[in-house]
């Protein structure tokens, strides 16, 4: 591929996907710098190994794991605990959007308080969209693992959201 290719499809992968990969990065770390740095990272990152990308999953996928991997490392550099390092997506929407409904807050801030490990895959499959062998690469978990995890999730966010959304 020559470099002017190169440069003008990675110009549209980074186009496409640097808002998401933005807000991946700031539910990870909840620093607007920090995650400006690691979205930066995480694209300089894919560019270099672009000519090695195999395709073996899409480029979200890729990019994801790239981003997770980038935040995880600007974690252990920072030594934030893991509870101070993801994000609550409320946070991020109040600062970046106006219109927010009550529902969506009281969601964003079930999903915040829920634990690292289940935060994680919701975060990946209903915010980033990703399927669940994708979260699977990502995490480098059994797909079963990433199931359970997000019937689990599941079921806690709905004991949280219970008295706002369900009849008792």
């Amino acid at each position: 591929m020559t470099s002017n290719k190169k440069n003008q499809l990675f110009t549209e992968i980074y186009n496409k996907n640097c808002d998401s990969i933005l807000r991946l990065c700031y539910m990870y770390l909840k620093d607007r710098e920090l995650s400006k740095d690691a979205t930066q990272e995480t694209f300089l990152k894919a560019y270099r190994k672009f000519n090695s990308f195999r395709e073996e999953s899409s480029i979200n996928t890729w990019l994801t794991s790239i981003a997770i991997n980038t935040c995880k490392n600007i974690i252990r550099k920072t030594k934030h605990t893991q509870t101070d390092i993801l994000l609550s997506e409320v946070e991020y929407q109040l600062k970046t959007s106006v219109t927010d409904s009550d529902e969506s807050i009281n969601v964003s801030e079930a999903v915040a308080s829920l634990p690292n490990k289940y935060k994680e895959v919701i975060l990946l499959r209903y915010y980033r969209d990703l399927q669940i062998k994708d979260i699977s690469e990502v995490l480098s978990l059994p797909q079963t693992t990433v199931n359970y995890r997000l019937l689990k999730a599941k079921a806690l966010l709905k004991d949280t959201l219970k008295e706002d959304f369900f009849d008792e």
